[in-house]
């Protein structure tokens, strides 16, 4: 169950080169205060300053739990979730690339963790491709097993950044994904994949409502 081994055949127009961009909207909000407090007193109350130890305790951050990658010992845990870089918001071939690598790293981390909710934030639910993959990894984990390795790595990437009659955006990069490892219930190895080797997709990227959405990934046609 490779990264690429479920690929389909992607058909239509001459593929530019090309690869493509993401977007994460990070958005947050802070209440203001109650405002309404009954000022019957007219002496200030006092406020009483922080003890030695309460400011070194407030002062020292709890640490982040460290990163666990997967083994028979049990799943990964702690990955983080990978970072969109500011120049996947912009609607140019720089910006289409930093997309792709981007795009590539939430698979991954949906390898590694069996968490889809980024990679479904900018991926079309019309990519057979990734639907196919996606499919093959629940499958291992809801029998309670996982995975381990299955890093996907961008090689190159390649675009003439021209937009075609319905306005995405064709791309060819150059993937390869580290071994597979897979464990069942208990940590019991049920078998193993070889390394994929590296080799040229297409990718079919759109700029949609200010951000980037992969539409379809897999093998140029002819090949």
């Amino acid at each position: 169950m490779f990264f690429m081994r479920t690929s389909g055949r992607l058909r239509g127009a001459a593929w530019p080169a090309g690869a493509v961009i993401v977007l994460m909207l990070l958005t947050g909000c802070q209440a203001d205060g109650d405002p309404s407090a009954n000022e019957t007193q007219s002496q200030p109350s006092s406020t009483s300053a922080p003890t030695t130890a309460e400011a070194s305790e407030s002062a020292t951050a709890s640490p982040s739990p460290e990163p666990s990658p997967a083994s028979s010992a049990g799943p990964a845990a702690n990955i983080p979730v990978p970072v969109k870089p500011a120049l996947a918001d912009e609607n140019s071939k720089e910006g289409l690339e930093a997309f792709t690598k981007y795009w590539l790293e939430l698979f991954s981390y949906g390898y590694q963790t069996n968490d889809w909710a980024p990679f479904e934030a900018v991926t079309d639910v019309g990519c057979t491709t990734c639907e196919n993959l996606k499919a093959e990894v629940n499958r291992v984990y809801d029998d309670g097993g996982w995975i381990a390795g299955g890093q996907i790595r961008l090689n190159s990437f390649n675009t003439e950044f021209i937009a075609n009659t319905v306005g995405s955006i064709n791309s060819y990069v150059d993937v390869q994904q580290s071994g597979l490892v897979y464990f069942g219930q208990g940590g019991a190895q049920k078998g193993t994949s070889e390394e994929y080797p590296s080799t040229i997709n297409v990718t079919i990227a759109l700029w949609k409502q200010g951000r980037w959405i992969m539409l379809d990934f897999g093998s140029p046609e002819g090949t």
